[in-house]
């Protein structure tokens, strides 16, 4: 099983060409992740990102508004 599961990144990881970096480098730590833990921990990894990109733009926010308010 650890074969196919190498074998499943491994295939996530050639999907991709070189000028394709951006797109590699978010869903090659997607298939390890599934490789190592399955698709549960898949889909915490997702959430967990997803609050980080949340947090981001609304610190992003509060500057902008701090910046016109100021």
């Amino acid at each position: 099983m650890a074969d196919e599961e190498t074998r499943f990144t491994d295939s996530v990881a050639s999907a991709f060409s070189a000028d394709q970096s951006g797109a590699r480098s978010l869903w090659v730590p997607l298939a390890q992740q599934f490789d190592a833990d399955g698709p549960d921990a898949v889909r915490q990894y997702l959430k967990a990102q997803r609050q980080q990109l949340v947090d981001h733009v609304e610190k992003l926010l509060r500057q902008v508004k701090d910046r016109t308010d100021g």
